[in-house]
């Protein structure tokens, strides 16, 4: 029995300690559309926002109404924002989580398929 217990605690350790980027897609993730038709708006895919992965790390006010109104697209989201430390930068700025580095692009810009 104990033994069951510890290996369930490693279990759901290494499930919440896992990259963004490995999870998988699932309802509830919104995708942001991307603006405009330059070269390298084509070259990254719109990016994805797990919700369920912040969801099950952080309580609903960590983020909603302060960063967030609880209805979609009503904070504009570009990297410019996020270099300001607004919006998704409050958080991803390399110290509370990763930032937005160019070595960190396909943990947000990825396909949703």
């Amino acid at each position: 029995m104990r033994a069951l217990r510890g290996l369930s605690l490693v279990l759901g350790i290494t499930l919440l300690l896992m990259p963004v980027a490995s999870a998988a897609p699932v309802l509830g993730d919104l995708q942001f559309q991307r603006e405009g038709g330059d070269e390298m708006a084509a070259a990254f895919p719109p990016s994805i926002f797990p919700h369920w992965v912040h969801r099950v790390r952080y309580r609903c006010d960590a983020c909603h109404d302060s960063l967030f109104p609880m209805s979609r697209g009503e904070v504009e989201i570009s990297m410019k924002i996020l270099a300001e430390g607004k919006a998704c930068g409050a958080c991803h700025d390399g110290t509370e989580a990763f930032d937005d580095s160019f070595q960190n692009c396909s943990r947000c810009h990825r396909p949703l398929d």
